[in-house]
């Protein structure tokens, strides 16, 4: 019942309303599965600037799913989100930068975005940004400034980040 209301306010053009469509259909949630049609939805909401639209675009595209892999585009869906602040794609933004995909390698812009994230409380991007830390990558090395970000993300349940703290002794 819910999907038929979001089709009708997705026609109209509301943002919000074509994402949960998008995610209805994607997940096959009160309709048959469809990651083509899911596709086009979450673009349509992208594009009229919804972050969370613009971050599930990024993934699909990342993945190849109901699109052809694409991540240059991915790059640039997850970009429009990060710069309005939605913390999971500023940490995908900053993996992608990190490992030169979708964009030139940019270390020390990674490190931005995952720092970023990370401040927003994301397990993902603590220790994303410990390991830049600890490593000196895209940033001055700083033992004490990883291990705080380690810390916190260990704290969420991050198994990477709790084996780490194990490996340093702490």
């Amino acid at each position: 019942e819910a999907v038929k209301w979001y089709r009708k306010a997705a026609e109209q053009g509301h943002a919000e309303a074509q994402f949960n469509l998008g995610v209805a259909l994607m997940n096959g949630q009160g309709v048959v599965k469809d990651e083509v049609e899911a596709v086009k939805w979450y673009r349509k909401a992208a594009e009229q600037g919804f972050d969370e639209a613009q971050h599930c675009l990024g993934i699909v595209l990342m993945n190849g799913e109901g699109v052809a892999k694409d991540e240059v585009d991915a790059a640039k869906w997850y970009r429009k989100a990060a710069k309005q602040g939605f913390a999971k794609s500023q940490y995908n933004l900053g993996v992608m930068l990190a490992h030169g995909k979708g964009e030139a390698k940019n270390q020390a812009e990674a490190v931005k975005w995952f720092r970023n994230a990370a401040e927003q409380g994301g397990a993902g991007a603590q220790f994303a940004l410990s390991m830049v830390l600890m490593h000196g990558q895209g940033v001055a090395k700083d033992k004490t400034e990883a291990v705080k970000w380690c810390r916190k993300a260990a704290e969420q349940g991050h198994a990477g980040a709790q084996s780490a703290l194990h490996q340093l002794g702490m």
